[in-house]
Parts: structure tokens; sequence; C-alpha cells
């Protein structure tokens, strides 16, 4: 073979030169054809399954679990595949999920992997939380389920659960969760998590209900996790190293999870700052319009604008839904969800604000019996008002997040409605200035809240010791300040309008900050996670 000839001359491995090995490879299994024709051909692996699923009948006051051999999880993530894979999720969509504790001191060299899924507890948030009745806690195993059908997305289920175990799927409009394979478990067969694990690692067992109400506030699942008080999961975690890792970490021994070690902006839910911040403003100015006094034209406008304001929120958070053609079934768990009690009196308030409006213009146009209903029209449509705000707050202080308590969450709240309120009334009437000053220093109490975050963070820098407040406060400091500055600014123009005498331009100014503001809320939020739990 001549030189040229040498170089032109493709190069083929040795291997591969004759056709016939070519043809042998293809005919050839993968691993992965391999190990499917395996384990179709070993029967005997069902019995391995089946030992990991209980076969005795239970009893009263038992239920299903999970329980996990954290010693045995090696983080491979197959049980997330199969999980995945068996009940058809969306791409980004998890059923269970799989983290990672780390120890941040050096004498503790600790890297334990904890897959987690639904906890099936005992006393579910998002049961109590669903406004249209979408969950069920089966009698009988105690699995909780979701009712596909019921739901209309209000994802109101994925605040309550401290576990952020509910997952809202985009396609579909409705949220899902893990069922523990019930209509496997049914027929005798494993979950899919169980039957993936390589290590069995994930079994189901029975528990007593008894045995997993929590003996302190501070007892939690596992390290770093939300406490058990709220919701009491059934969940088993098991480790040769016991109460160091399950418990909560209590002595400060430096266990975190990069869930409780990183800050992330949360959901800033537009709709519902919409609803909360224009509701609210209607409700404040109603409650002026009770006490002040002024011209029949005048009353009217201020109760026309008062209408408008309450209309165009409270049918925003129909933007929120994922399928808000449901939105009529808001009204059935009205015993247990501060989301329905909401939805009922501030669809009342609605109602209200539209009919006693309507009676004051009927009365400007000289029907005697309208006139005799405007003032107790007027103050029933502002006691509504107040109480549905009163609900309104109870949705978020019922999630147990601290930042969300009752005290900052109300005094937020009451600030809005009387600053808004009287911000609004003076739009109309054309109040002094020291007024609206006043007006408008109401406004900023709201504020208070979020400011304490901002000064805690300057100075509790430790990320090992749990401080919502000063974590939220960081998260601000980190990600939000341009939002922050924002405020700043239509603060500044709102003062600007009050002394050049446009109350009306001051108002919308307030607003707009009452809207960002109420973002902040809601994106700036922190709270104990689970490890594994979505960012």
């Amino acid at each position: 073979m001549s030189v040229v000839e040498d170089r032109i001359q493709p190069k083929i491995a040795p291997q591969y030169l004759r056709l016939e090995d070519l043809l042998g490879e293809q005919r050839s299994m993968s691993a992965v054809d391999s190990f499917s024709y395996w384990h179709d051909q070993a029967e005997f692996q069902s019995d391995i399954y089946r030992a990991l699923v209980p076969t005795s009948v239970l009893e009263a006051g038992e239920q299903y679990a999970f329980e996990v051999d954290l010693d045995a999880c090696s983080g491979c993530k197959a049980c997330v595949v199969a999980c995945h894979n068996l009940n058809e999720l969306d791409e980004e969509e998890t059923w269970r999920k799989v983290g990672a504790i780390t120890s941040t001191k050096i004498g503790l060299p600790v890297v334990q992997h904890v897959t987690t899924a639904c906890h099936h507890c005992v006393d579910p948030g998002c049961l109590k939380g669903c406004p249209v009745k979408a969950y069920e806690k089966d009698d009988v195993t105690g699995i909780v389920k979701h009712l596909d059908d019921q739901c209309f997305g209000c994802k109101y289920c994925t605040m309550m659960c401290p576990y952020e175990v509910p997952q809202y799927s985009k396609k579909l409009g409705i949220v899902r969760k893990c069922d523990m394979c019930s209509q496997r478990l049914s027929i005798g067969s494993a979950p899919a998590c169980v039957q993936a694990c390589p290590n069995g690692a994930i079994r189901i067992s029975i528990v007593t209900r008894e045995q997993c109400r929590p003996t302190s506030r501070e007892e939690a699942l596992i390290a770093t996790a939300p406490a058990n008080f709220h919701t009491q999961p059934t969940t088993q975690y098991r480790s040769v190293r016991g109460s160091a890792l399950i418990q909560v970490d209590s002595q400060n021994i430096g266990l975190q999870s990069v869930e409780s070690a990183t800050e992330s902006l949360q959901d800033g839910h537009w709709p519902l700052v919409a609803m909360l911040t224009l509701s609210q403003a209607s409700i404040g100015i109603w409650s002026c319009l009770c006490i002040g006094t002024q011209t029949e034209r005048t009353t009217i406008a201020i109760a026309w604008l008062a209408t408008l304001l309450g209309v165009v929120g409270i049918h925003a958070a129909l933007l929120h839904l994922g399928r808000p053609s449901y939105a009529f079934r808001v009204f059935l768990g009205w015993r247990t969800s501060w989301l329905s009690r909401e939805a009922i009196v501030l669809g009342a308030f609605m109602a209200s604000s539209v009919a006693t409006s309507g009676l004051m213009t009927l009365s400007a146009w000289g029907f005697e019996a309208a006139a005799f209903l405007v003032a107790s029209g007027a103050w029933a449509t502002a006691l509504l008002g107040w109480i549905g705000a009163y609900c309104s707050g109870m949705i978020y202080v019922a999630t147990g997040r601290s930042v969300w308590n009752w005290s900052r969450t109300m005094w937020d709240m009451a600030w809005t409605i009387l600053g808004l309120g009287c911000l609004g009334y003076g739009a109309i009437t054309s109040l002094p200035i020291g007024w609206m000053i006043v007006a408008w220093a109401f406004s900023l109490l709201s504020t208070i809240p979020k400011c304490i975050d901002l000064v805690r963070s300057g100075y509790r820098q430790s990320l090992s010791t749990f401080d919502a407040s000063a974590r939220s406060g960081r998260l601000i400091r980190q990600k939000l300040m341009p939002q922050v500055g924002c405020l700043l600014g239509w603060s500044f123009i709102g003062l600007l309008a009050i002394f050049a005498g446009r109350n009306e331009i001051a108002f919308m100014a307030a607003i707009a900050f009452h809207l960002l503001h109420r973002w902040i809320y809601f994106a700036s939020c922190v709270f104990k996670r689970m490890p594994g739990a979505a960012s």
C-alpha cells in the first residue's frame, strides 16, 4: 500500500473490521435491557417486595406510613424516577424528592441522604385548608388522597403543607400529590418507590396515630425539617445515629440541608396581591364613608369608587385559579378552610357594596324607601369588609409560617386598610394637606414588620440558628433591594402629590406602593423546609 493510500484509508478499530462483529453488537442487549430481562425472569423478587409491605389487617387507630432506613439510602433517586414514570407526571413535577443533610462542624462529618414524599399526616394541613374539599383521608388506611376532579387549582394547599408536598400542574390546572400508590397496595403490591429502591431503604409500615403525636413543639421528622405539631406526619425515619440526626437540631450540633441554608424567592402571587390590596382599599373607604360627613353627591362618588375597587380586586383572585370555571365550589370547605370563609364573606361584602351604592343613587333620585336603607347598608358593608379582611389574614396565619404570624399579618393588613381608606376618601373629598399626610403615615405603618426583618438581618448572620425574621430580611437585602427602592420612590411621589394638592395622584401612588409591598410580603417569606423540598 502506498503512502497516499495509507493516508486516505479510513481508520477503523480492529474489533469492527468484520460486518459480523457489527451485527453481533447490535443484537446484544444494553445494560438497561439486560437488567429488565433479568428482573422479569427473577420471579423470586416479588417475595422481596412483598416483605416491604405489611400483610396484617389494620386495626382501629392504625394507618399505613412510609418507613425510611436513612442508613440504607444512597441518594440514587431511583425512587424519584419510578414515581415519576408510574404516575406520568409533568416534566417538572415530582411527588418524591431526595435531599441531603450535611454538617457545618469539622468534628461532625455527616452527609446524610433523605428521601421524602407525602407524610400522610394524622391532621393534614392540605385537607384542612382546601376550600373545595379536594382532599380526603381514608378512614381505614389513613392515606391522604387528592381528588383531581374536585380541585380548582387555588394552590392554597401548597402553603398549608409545611413539607411542600402538593405539586401544581400547569398543564392540568390542578394540584396533585402522592397517594402511596394506594391501588397497588390494595392488591398487595409495593408502591413504585418501595419497589424501585435497590437498597430496600423504603418500606410501608403500620403505625398508630397516637405514636405520631409530637411530644414537644420542637420535635421534627428529621433535623432541619418543620416541626411536627402542625400536622403530625406519620413517616418514620430510622438511623443508627438516632436522635442526633432525626430530631431537631436543638443542641446546635451544626446540621443543615441545602434548603435550610439558602434562601430563594417565593411566588409573588400577583392575582392575590391585587385582590388583597384593592379589596382592603375598598374596605377602608367604606369605613371612612360611615364616619365622615360629606354632600350627597360626594357620598355617591365615594361609594362607587369603593365598590369599583372591591369588585375589581375580588375578581382578580380568579386569575390565581388553575380552573376558574369551578370557582363556585369555593364555599364547600367553610367548616375548616379560611379561604372558603374569606370567599363567602368578601362575596357578601361585594354584593352589599353594589346594593348600597345603588340605593344611594336611587335615594339621590328621590326614592325615599332607598334613603331609609342607605345608612344601615353602609355600616353593614364596612362590617362585612372588616370580617372579610380578618379571614384574609387568617389564611396566611394558618400556614404556621413565623413571618406570617398573627400579629405581623394583622398589623400589616389593618394599617393598609386604614391608610388606603383615608387616602381614597381624601381623593374624592379633597382633604387638607395635614389630614392627607396623616393618612399617608397610616399607610406606611404597614411596612414596619418588614423593616424589622431588615434590621434583624443586619446583626443575625448565622444560618445555623433558625431565625425566620432575620432570614427574610437577609433575602430582601440580597435579592429585593431594587423593589425596596421602588417602594421609596412611590412614597416620595405620594408625598409630592399631597403637597401639590393632587390627592387623586397620591391615592394612586399609595395603591402602587401597597401592591409592591404585598408582593414582597409573599416573595420574601422564609420557613423551615424538608430536605429535598422544591426551591
